[in-house]
C-alpha cells in the first residue's frame, strides 16, 4: 500500500514511457544502483503442513508472484514468500514481499516484512517493516500493530456477508539523514466480507471471497482463495491493481 500512495500520481514523463518498461535515463545519476536480488524461500515446503486458515494459509517454503499496474501505467513484480520459526515459545510466520518494477528497480524496490501467529483459525498479525527505495529516496517505515489485530477471521466468519472487523497500528518513518517520524495517532483498517465471487485472474478463473478495506478514506477490493490466499487487490482510489500470476507450494481447495 505504501509503494502505491507514494507512486500515485506519477506520470509518463516522470516515469519513461508510462508502460513500466523501465528509464535509465531519468536515472542516469544513479551511478551505484544494483537490482535487488531475487527473493527465495529459506526452506522446502513440508508437505504434511496444516493451514490455520486456508484463506491466508502461510505455508513455510512457498512462494507466490503477482503482477502490480499502477495508476502511472508502471508495471512492477510482486514476489511473496513464506519462512516459519519459534519464537519466544510460539510459532511465528514471516511473509516478505518484495516489490521490482520492470527497470529492475530503478523506479522501484521495496521489501516488506509481516509477521503472523495462528488464534485457532484466525491469523493475527505482530509486526511489518518496510524498507523502500522510490525513484532513488530510500525509506524505512514500522508499523507497530495492538495486540490482537486480526488479519484474517476464521472461514465460518468469512462466509457470512457483512462480517466486520478492525486493527489498528501507530507508525515509525526513518529517512536517511533524518531524524525518525513517529506517528503516535493509530491508524484504523476496518474489513467488510461482501460475499463470494468469481474473479479471472492469469492463472485461471476461481471462486473467491471478496473484502473490502478501508484505511482512512482509501478503500480496497481483496479477493482471497482458499488454499492460496490473496490472488487479487484494486485500489478504488487510485488505480493500482494486483492480480496472480503463478505459485508454488500453495493450491486453490475445495471447499
Amino acid at each position: 500500500m505504501l509503494a502505491a500512495l507514494a507512486l500515485n500520481g506519477c506520470n509518463g514523463s516522470k516515469n519513461g514511457n508510462g508502460n513500466g518498461n523501465g528509464n535509465a535515463n531519468g536515472n542516469a545519476n544513479r551511478s551505484d544502483f544494483k537490482p535487488p536480488t531475487a527473493l527465495k524461500p529459506t526452506g522446502a515446503v513440508d508437505p504434511n503442513f496444516n493451514s490455520c486458515n486456508p484463506y491466508l494459509p502461510l505455508v513455510p517454503g512457498s512462494s507466490a508472484k503477482y503482477v502490480l499496474v499502477y495508476s502511472s501505467g508502471l508495471i512492477a513484480d510482486a514476489t511473496v514468500v513464506v519462512d516459519s520459526a519459534d519464537e519466544n515459545g510460539r510459532k511465528v510466520f514471516t511473509e516478505t514481499t518484495q516489490i521490482v518494477d520492470r527497470s529492475g528497480g530503478l523506479q522501484i524496490a521495496q521489501t516488506t516484512v509481516k509477521k503472523y501467529v495462528c488464534d485457532g483459525e484466525r491469523v493475527q498479525l505482530i509486526s511489518e517493516k518496510t524498507d523502500s527505495d522510490i525513484a532513488g529516496q530510500k525509506s524505512t517505515s514500522e508499523f507497530k500493530y495492538r495486540d490482537n489485530s486480526v488479519a484474517m477471521v476464521d472461514p465460518a466468519s468469512l462466509a457470512k456477508k457483512g462480517t466486520t472487523w478492525q486493527y489498528s497500528f501507530t507508525k515509525v518513518f526513518n529517512r536517511p539523514g533524518d531524524p525518525p517520524a513517529i506517528i503516535n495517532d493509530p491508524t484504523f483498517v476496518t474489513f467488510e466480507v461482501q460475499g463470494d465471487e468469481e474473479v479471472v485472474i492469469p492463472t485461471g478463473k476461481l471462486k473467491a471471497v471478496k473484502l473490502l478495506r478501508k484505511v482512512n478514506e482509501n478503500k480496497v477490493n481483496e479477493y482471497f482463495v482458499r488454499g492460496l490466499g490473496m490472488v487479487k487487490r484494486d485500489f478504488l482510489n487510485e488505480g493500482t491493481s494486483w492480480e496472480l500470476k503463478e505459485f508454488s507450494g500453495i493450491k486453490a481447495a475445495d471447499k
